[in-house]
């Protein structure tokens, strides 16, 4: 397997933390430096991967033979995945955050074609060393894709001297935890990728697809000074005692967790949530907002190569919901949650549909056709074309000016310049939607949209476009544009202010649509939650918070 050549080769200064006591209290001077190292390691990525053991060797194997590099890079949307991943409970003993995981299928990559169905033993035998591992059949969660971001942490852990910051000690002499270490990580994550998207909100880059107001001081920046929005670190976890082999990591244990499922719909992820973290459907609801950095890789889960939201892979803001309900809240031509095509450069502004009003948009599902089932399954944002018929019967004088018919004519005088050559459409394909606007969602996140069943293999079912037999036969790979009610059941959290309207899973996901500063704070409470899961609250002590503003800093 991907595994079997690792050996830690860190250089370690004693041995002070010992496994399954909790770790010991941080200064504020290892807070300061601590986060100045992670920031390093999300700002490099690469240079981080490729200075630890055998990572060079890896990054050239994915990047030249499965061509993504980018899904063992250790950014910051697998540090904060990392973090939830650490907190998920043990089958058997109920653990959590405990600075480990289990490494099954934790080396896979899914590359073969032949591999979706091995015809015999010899085929079944060379997907096994190929490919790390059979596929399942059946919706399965695992820890994939997270022991490059660990490994380039565990450097960082058990050194003094890192990303040219020395500590004088590491963490691991100075007896601190793994599992702090993995905590701290994740919440210094979030911090800086919502510094990536206020930065972003302060520039004049313009964003694919469905655009954040970036002149709204409620809308797009969100100040990190705001006492709401700063997060609670507690040191005193535990890390496990590995009961792996010598040679793999301290952080390997062959202990089963609770996974949840990710081809479930949103009543199945809200019920996980409550079951395994204690949050209720408001709670969960904001934590699937992390998909708002990072991307599913094919290579490494088998869902579509794809971001969450392609805005902005690396800012933390509320594109994740815009882009999930856009498809129900059509506002004011102006609003920020309305998709319009880029503008080109001539324009500096977004496109809409001929007559200038946010271009139309429905949701297809693909079968990514790796397992037997064709599965899994990517919810893909699809918006409709622009027509020359429509815009040669619009007079000059009327034409607004963000209609799509000024990108049409200037991709005619610019041929070769071009980035739109997809959005013209021809005759009864006008009707149709099929420009696809680069936004994946899973399951998981459009079950708290729409009210939908999966079968035994995570397939969606049971609404209109769903129902396509080519697609559900694997003849075609996407599904009709699919229309499906509203997921109206109840959340359990009363009725809406000041109103007799019962809060539903819907509204919950619709409300941080249009309130991303209600999303952060409600976020940060439940990340709290998740990152102490399962801990004794006796052993947890309250660090420092100058690294929450950068009070206390390296040197």
């Amino acid at each position: 397997t991907l595994l079997v050549t690792f050996s830690i080769g860190l250089s370690l200064v004693g041995a002070s933390y010992e496994p399954g006591t909790p770790g010991a209290a941080w200064t504020d001077q290892e807070l300061a430096e601590t986060k100045a190292k992670l920031i390093w390691i999300m700002d490099h990525p690469e240079e981080a991967l490729r200075g630890t053991v055998r990572g060079k060797v890896y990054a050239r194997y994915y990047e030249r033979r499965l061509r993504d590099l980018d899904a063992i890079l250790p950014t910051a949307a697998k540090i904060v995945r990392l973090g939830f991943h650490d907190c998920l409970p043990e089958s058997e003993t109920g653990a959590g955050c405990n600075g480990c995981f289990n490494f099954e299928a934790v080396g896979n990559r899914y590359f073969l074609r032949k591999c979706v169905k091995p015809k015999n033993w010899w085929h079944k035998r060379m997907c096994e060393i190929r490919e790390g591992g059979l596929r399942s059949e059946l919706p399965m969660g695992d820890n994939n894709n997270l022991f490059w971001v660990a490994f380039v942490l565990e450097e960082l852990y058990k050194s003094d001297d890192f990303a040219g910051i020395y500590s004088g000690q590491s963490l691991y002499s100075a007896g601190k935890s793994r599992a702090d270490l993995w905590a701290f990580a994740s919440l210094v994550a979030v911090q800086h990728t919502i510094g990536n998207n206020n930065m972003m909100c302060e520039s004049t880059e313009i964003t694919d697809g469905c655009p954040l107001e970036k002149n709204n001081p409620d809308f797009c920046a969100l100040d990190l000074t705001t006492p709401d929005f700063q997060p609670v670190f507690r040191t005193g976890r535990s890390d496990c005692v590995s009961d792996c082999d010598k040679w793999l990591p301290d952080f390997c244990t062959h202990a089963a967790e609770v996974h949840p499922n990710a081809h479930g719909n949103g009543n199945e992820t809200g019920e996980f949530m409550k079951n395994n973290f204690g949050l209720n459907v408001q709670e969960a609801t904001a934590v699937l907002g992390a998909h708002s950095i990072g991307r599913t890789h094919k290579v490494n889960s088998m869902f579509r190569s794809e971001p969450w939201t392609p805005q902005g892979v690396q800012d933390w803001n509320n594109l994740y919901y815009i882009n999930g309900v856009n498809y129900i809240s059509v506002g004011a031509p102006n609003a920020s949650r309305n998709c319009r095509f880029v503008d080109t450069d001539e324009y500096k502004g977004f496109m809409g549909d001929e007559f200038g009003q946010p271009i139309s948009v429905k949701f297809k599902v693909r079968n990514e056709m790796m397992q037997p089932s064709g599965g899994p399954w990517n919810w893909n944002l699809f918006g409709k074309g622009c027509s020359r018929a429509v815009c040669e019967n619009i007079a000059p004088s009327d034409m607004h000016n963000k209609s799509c018919c000024h990108v049409l004519s200037w991709c005619d005088e610019h041929p070769e310049d071009c980035p739109f050559q997809e959005l013209e459409c021809f005759g009864d394909e006008c009707n149709e939607h099929n420009i696809f606007l680069n936004v994946n969602m899973l399951n998981v996140d459009m079950g708290f949209v729409f009210q939908f069943t999966t079968d035994a293999n995570g397939r969606p079912q049971g609404c209109t476009g769903l129902d396509d037999q080519d697609w559900i036969a694997n003849r075609k790979r996407f599904s009709g544009e699919v229309e499906c009610p509203l997921n109206n059941d109840p959340s359990g959290l009363g009725t809406v202010p000041n109103t007799d309207i019962v809060r539903t899973y819907f509204l919950e996901y619709e409300f941080y649509a249009n309130n991303p500063k209600n999303w952060v704070v409600t976020f940060r409470k439940a990340f709290d939650k998740i990152l102490e899961n399962k801990v004794d609250p006796a052993n947890l002590i309250a660090a420092g918070t100058c690294w929450l503003n950068s009070t206390c800093v390296a040197v």
